[in-house]
Order: structure tokens, then sequence, then C-alpha cells
């Protein structure tokens, strides 16, 4: 038996008062949470047991606490959010102040994995607040620990770092071993995000020795599972399994249900990035079946989606589309946004392999209308999360001054000075953030015309702005022509190498057709390979000469960096017509003559070009 868990029983048997028994069965229960969540479990039994026998409020209050932190870490979520909402009250009620300001902010944490995150942040906030009113120090850095987390997952990198370091060298100073890991690992993960893998992977592998030492076999496996999320990340998956496949043992060790799902979800993944389809989707579905059981709908939804992608790699078309149909119902039911576009998404692709174009369409609108309707409420969530944290600091501010008054008036007129400084300068934040969000709105306004994968124009802009070219042209007599560039050979592409292959060459020939042109040319993704180049005031002959170039440009280009045996080229058809009654009629002049390049061998530019710079 662990020795710290035999010194607290030995003094659990000479404690005779009633608040020093419980004082020790919670100091009991967080270390047995840890790692021994059954053991855990009994010890909330018995101080519920204790402080009904002993008619002790504050007993029981403890115990709901401890027992709604219980549910938190099993993923009981609803059972969590009851005991914790119980607890508070009790323990406000009793006078029991620090842990009152415990169930504060484990009603944070369960709101943040709800995905609530401003009512998440206004518990974290509150707990901020009243543990820096009563001098709890462990209380403060749970709360700035939360803050920063909610800030991570809003995109708010600066602001989560900076209240994870405030976070990190409170629990330093107070000792506080299991938590400082915690923090440790959550910074890493922004290291992830932001691109500094060797940073995360240091960061992981700090906070595993704190765990490793402390025997917290559960932060152990969450350790183990961000180093193969960093190696993942990296694209060295067969490193990335073998850290997965320890957390795994862990888990099973455990009977930690949560973390093995979560493992067997992150195998899939490798699995699946490996090209093993059919061993990916046993993982997927051990995965779902412990997510099912659990309950938690998002784990649910997250693999159900890998699975419909999964078999629509293996050709399995119709039962991706009753997986993806699937996950898009449920995903609609509980109202989950982010689901709901990658579903859509995925539908759009595998009806697009499987050409039925009106339903790939449906799909792609669905999901770009729920993309911009994503970004709008995630910018004004950021926003509202900067403003809260300035509210927080100033009302914190302002208690200090008044508590300075009380004391030494002479000294709280010079705090007052410093004070309205403070306030200069925080009008002078607030209009910094007030410009951010007019940069954000601009940001939303460009992604709105912009294809997200290619970043070139999307078929949307170009609609609009050929319309408007085309009208010009018509007006003041000027040449305009068009092009239509398809990728040759590309479901091939996709087949042989990958669709993540097949989306870089995507996003290679968007970026080679960018800089091909000239200021007053433009260039848009106009559905799956297929892309369009408008020459505005340039006549056929002009145009020809560019795309010749261009596809040249194409087909010399190094490929090989992206795989030894890749070879790109694409076909192009040219259209100048002045006589065509619309911009619609011009396009398809151009795809006509598209057609007519790739029935002639493709890897060329139509009408020829031979006699202009030369052909295939």
């Amino acid at each position: 038996m662990n020795p710290t868990v035999q010194a607290l029983e030995a003094q659990l048997r000479q404690t005779q008062t009633i608040p020093e028994k419980f004082v020790l069965l919670d100091r009991l229960y967080r270390f047995l949470s840890l790692s021994y969540p059954q053991q855990a479990r009994q010890i909330v039994e018995e101080m519920l047991i204790l402080s009904q026998k002993a008619a002790y409020p504050a007993g029981r209050g403890l115990a709901l606490k401890n027992l709604g932190d219980y549910h938190l870490r099993q993923g009981h979520l609803p059972a969590a959010q009851g005991c914790l909402e119980e607890a508070r009250a009790i323990l406000r009620k009793v006078g029991e102040t620090a842990a009152e300001i415990e169930a504060q902010n484990a009603l944070g944490s369960f709101y943040y994995l709800q995905g609530q995150f401003p009512k998440a942040l206004e518990y974290y906030l509150e707990a901020l607040e009243e543990s820096r009113k009563y001098g709890f120090k462990l209380q403060e850095s749970s709360a700035l620990h939360g803050i920063g987390l909610v800030q991570h997952t809003l995109g708010n990198y600066p602001e989560a770092t900076k209240y994870l370091l405030r976070s990190l060298a409170l629990k330093r100073e107070s000792g506080d071993r299991p938590s400082e890991s915690d923090v440790l690992n959550d910074l890493g993960l922004i290291y992830l995000e932001v691109g500094d893998h060797a940073g995360a992977a240091e960061l992981f592998r700090e906070s595993l020795s704190i765990k490793q030492a402390l025997g917290d076999h559960h932060g152990e496996a969450s350790a183990l599972s961000s180093l193969g999320l960093t190696f993942y990340r990296l694209g060295r998956i067969q490193e990335a399994l073998h850290y997965h496949r320890q957390a795994l043992e862990m888990a099973d060790s455990l009977g930690s249900l949560q973390i093995k799902a979560l493992c067997l979800e992150n195998q899939g993944l490798c699995q699946a990035r490996l090209g093993h389809l059919e061993q990916a989707l046993e993982l997927f579905q051990a995965a779902m079946a412990l997510y099912q059981e659990l309950h938690s709908r998002p784990g649910e939804l997250r693999v159900l989606l890998q699975v419909g992608l999964a078999q629509s790699r293996l050709e399995q078309s119709e039962n991706a589309i009753h997986s993806l149909q699937q996950g898009l119902s449920r995903a609609e039911k509980l109202g989950l946004q982010k689901a709901l576009f990658e579903f859509h998404q995925a539908l759009s692709q595998v009806f697009e392999q499987t050409h039925k174009p009106a339903l790939a369409l449906h799909h792609l609108k669905q999901a770009l209308e729920i993309e911009r309707k994503l970004q709008q409420e995630q910018q004004t969530q950021r926003t509202a999360a900067l403003l809260a944290g300035f509210q927080v600091e100033k009302a914190r501010q302002e208690a200090e001054i008044e508590r300075l008054r009380n004391i030494e008036l002479a000294r709280a007129n010079r705090e007052l000075a410093q004070a309205i400084e403070n306030l200069k300068e925080a009008d002078a934040e607030k209009t910094r953030l007030l410009e951010m969000l007019r940069r954000q709105s601009k940001e939303l306004e460009r992604l709105a015309r912009q294809d997200p994968l290619t970043r070139l124009y999307n078929r949307r802009y170009l609609e609009e702005n050929l319309e408007r070219e085309f009208a010009a042209s018509k007006r003041y007599g000027f040449p305009l022509s068009v092009a239509m560039v398809d990728i040759d050979h590309f479901k091939q592409i996709n087949d042989t190498f990958s669709h993540q292959v097949g989306d870089d060459v995507l996003r290679l020939v968007g970026q080679i057709l960018e800089s091909s042109c000239r200021g007053v040319d433009f260039a848009a993704r106009y559905g799956g390979e297929e892309f369009v180049l408008v020459f505005p005031q340039t006549d056929l002959t002009g145009a020809l000469i560019a795309c010749e170039r261009l596809r040249q440009r194409i087909e010399n280009h190094r490929w090989g960096d992206l795989h030894p045996q890749l070879r790109v080229t694409v076909s192009i058809g040219v259209c100048s017509d002045p006589d065509l009654p619309n911009h619609e009629k011009l396009l398809a002049a151009a795809d006509a003559q598209l057609y007519a390049a790739k029935q002639a061998g493709r890897n060329r530019v139509y009408p020829q070009a031979h006699n202009l710079v030369g052909g295939p």
C-alpha cells in the first residue's frame, strides 16, 4: 500500500473529532483520485454516511464536492453538476469558504467540458475574485488555470499563456506538484497549437516525470497520450503509436473508460494516416462503443466522422454515407455546430467522389454557412473572454484602492492617482481590443470569399467579379479572357498517393496560379480540382501565352518533394469571345475548350498555342 495512504489512514484511526476526520478524508480523497478511482469513490461514500450519522452539514458539503469531482473525472457530467451545485450552496451556508471556492472552480470545469465557455469563464472569474479576497493561493491558482484553459480553447494563446504561467508560479510556490504537472501539460498543448513541437514535447515529458514520481497513473496516461499527439502532428506515426499504446495499457489497468476511449481513437487516427484503414475502423468502432457507454456524445461524434472518412477511403461509399448521415442527424439533435460543419464537409466530398454533384454542392453550401456562423460566434466569444479578463483585473484594482483608503487615507490618495493612470491604460487597452475586433471582422469578410483549402478566391467571388468584368468589357470594348484549369488524373493522385497528398497538390497548384497572376488578374477555385483564371483587358493571344507558361511551370514543378513518384500536369481551356451574351456563356465556352484539351490527350492548352510559346 502507498505510504501516503497508510499515513492518512493511521491519522484517521487516532482522530476522534468529526471536523478533523473530514479534513483527513478530504485529503485522502484528493490523493486517491489521482490514480485509484474506485478507492476514491469509497472514501466519498464514507464521507456521505459519516456526515449523515453525525448530522454535520459541512461534512456533507465536502463529500458532495468530492463526489462532483469524481463524476467530472469519470465523464458523468450531469451527475457532476448536481453534486457541485448542492455542495456550493451547503458550503456557503456553513461558511466553508475555501471549499466553496473549490466547488466554484469545479463548476467552471463542468461548463468548460460542456463547451459553454462564457459560463465557464463566469465561474472561474468569480472563484478568482473570491480566492484573492481571502488569500487562498491554491484556489486562486486553480481559477487561473481554468481561465487559461478557456482562453486556449478560444484561440487566445497569449492570454492563455499569461494565465497558465501565473497559475504555475502559484502552484510551485505552494508545492502543489500534481496540479503543477497539469499546468505544464496544458502549456505544452499551447506550444503544440503554435507549431513549437520541440517545446511541447519537453513540457509533456516534464509533466510525465512529475506524474510518474507521484504515482498519478491517470495523469501519466494523459501525458503519454499528449506525447503521442505531438509525434502524430510531426508525422512520426510509429512513435505516436508507441506512446498511445503505452497510455492504453495504463488506462486498461486503471479501468478508466474515458482515457481508454481516447487512446483507441488516437490509435485509429495513426493507423488511418499509415493507410491501415481496416485496422483503423476496428479501433474507431471500439472507441465508439466506450464513448456510448460513457454517454460522451462529442467523443462518439468525433469517432463516427472518422469511421465515415475511413469507409470513404476504402470505397465503401454506401457505408460511408450511412455513417456520416447518422452523425449529421445526431449533431443536429445536440446542436453541435462544429460537428455539423465537419459532417456536411465530409458528405460533400463523398458525394463528389460518387459523382453526385447536386448532393455534393448542397452539403458544401451547408458546411460553408455553418463555418461562417462558427467563425462569427468564436470571434464574439474570444472578444468577450478578453473583455471579461479586463473587467476582473479592473475590479481587483478598485478593491485594492478601497482597502488602502480604509487603512491610510494619505497612502490611499497616492494609490488612487496610480489607479487613475491604470484606468487610462485600461481605456487604451479597450481601444486596442476594439481595433482588434474591427480587424477580425475584416478577416471574416475575407474568409467568406476565400476557398479554405487553397486560399484562392472561391466560386462565389468568381461569379460576382466575373459578371462585373464582363459588363465592363461589353461597355468599354476591352478584351476579356477566361481560362478553365483542370488537374489531370486528380482522382488517380488521391487513390495512389492519399487524399493528404491530393490536398497538398491542390494547395500548391493554387499557389502557382496566384503567383502567376498580374495585378489585374485573379484566380479562383471553381470546385474539386478545377480552377478559373480571369484576364481583364487581355485578348486571346495574350491569355494563351500566359496559360502555356503556367502549364509548363506546373509540369516542371518539383512534385517529387511531396512523393518521389508524383507527377502533376494540367489541361487548360481558354475563351475570349466578346460576342457571347453573358459571363456564364464565357465560362461555358472555356469549359468546352478544356474538354477538347483533355480529349486531345491532356497536359495542353486549347485553342492550341504551339506557335506562341511552345506546346507540350
